[in-house]
């Protein structure tokens, strides 16, 4: 692929240097100088939108390490009130991870962002019961999350891409939160492993916040100073539900995970999920 590129890259500055010898030295009839000239654009065009396409395709990396897998009716959504109700939720089928075989398989997806088309800057309401389409970005809920993983130990796998699209995860093998009484706070995560470094741990034992709802240990609202819910501390080591970035640019916002991004680089996508552990 790369080989391609570079030959790509060179056909096109080819391109552009005889258009220019064409126009200083070549001298033809108007016509069939101006069809010559015409011909040789339309090829300068067509491999500027082959690079294109390429540099796209390098950065699906995310997508080819999770595959869509099937929508499932929630247990129990038809006795929750109607109005932004969790009633499906999306496994994921993980193919691949470096480093992670033993994590192939299905997953419940409960968390996504890729493009920045959906707000996460909403209510405690909303984070509790959810919002988006399972099939694009979405929050499946916290109330969905919690009867979820109290159906016995679970996993928690966070797959995240960068601008540049490279692939990091991060897999926690003990992952358990608390009721809405408790604030959803994070209990365990157990034993981290994965390429992105460690960031969640720091979060064990925080609550979760929003911008009206201020959970956290900090003197400020986390929620409201940056702009998304999450079990926030003082403030953040990671922080996947901030507002979108539509770049790494360098801002003390967007989606964050410290140990991979640092502070200051926001993720281009990152996918949360979660499966019942197996018996060792």
């Amino acid at each position: 692929m790369l080989l391609a590129t570079v030959f790509l890259v060179f056909g096109a500055v080819q391109i552009t240097h005889r258009q220019q010898l064409l126009a200083a030295s070549v001298d033809l009839p108007g016509f069939h100088f101006e069809l010559l000239l015409t011909h040789l654009t339309e090829m300068e065009n067509r491999l500027q939108a082959t690079l294109a396409e390429i540099a796209q395709n390098q950065s699906q990396r995310l997508e080819q390490i999770c595959g869509l897998g099937e929508l499932r009716p929630f247990p129990g959504a038809d006795k929750l009130p109607a109005a932004g109700r969790s009633n499906i939720y999306r496994l994921e089928k993980i193919a691949e991870l470096t480093g992670g075989q033993n994590l192939a398989g299905d997953w419940i997806l409960f968390q996504e962002r890729f493009n920045g088309s959906l707000n996460f800057n909403r209510t405690w309401d909303e984070y509790r019961v959810g919002f988006g389409n399972p099939l694009g970005e979405h929050w499946l809920g916290l109330r969905a999350l919690e009867q979820l993983l109290a159906k016995g130990p679970h996993e928690l796998l966070i797959v995240m891409e960068s601008f540049k699209g490279t692939t990091v995860y991060a897999h926690y093998d003990a992952f358990s939160i608390g009721t809405e009484r408790e604030k959803y706070a994070i209990k365990t995560v157990g034993k981290y492993a994965g390429t992105a470094g460690d960031s969640l741990s720091f979060h064990v034992g925080s609550k979760f916040s929003t911008y009206d709802q201020d959970n956290d240990e900090h003197g400020l609202n986390c929620g409201a100073q940056y702009g998304g819910g999450w079990w926030f501390k003082d403030c953040y080591s990671c922080f996947l539900n901030g507002i979108y970035v539509p770049t790494s640019q360098g801002t003390e916002m967007g989606l964050i995970w410290f140990t991979y991004t640092g502070a200051f680089q926001s993720l281009k996508a990152s996918k949360m999920m979660i499966r019942l552990r197996s018996a060792p």
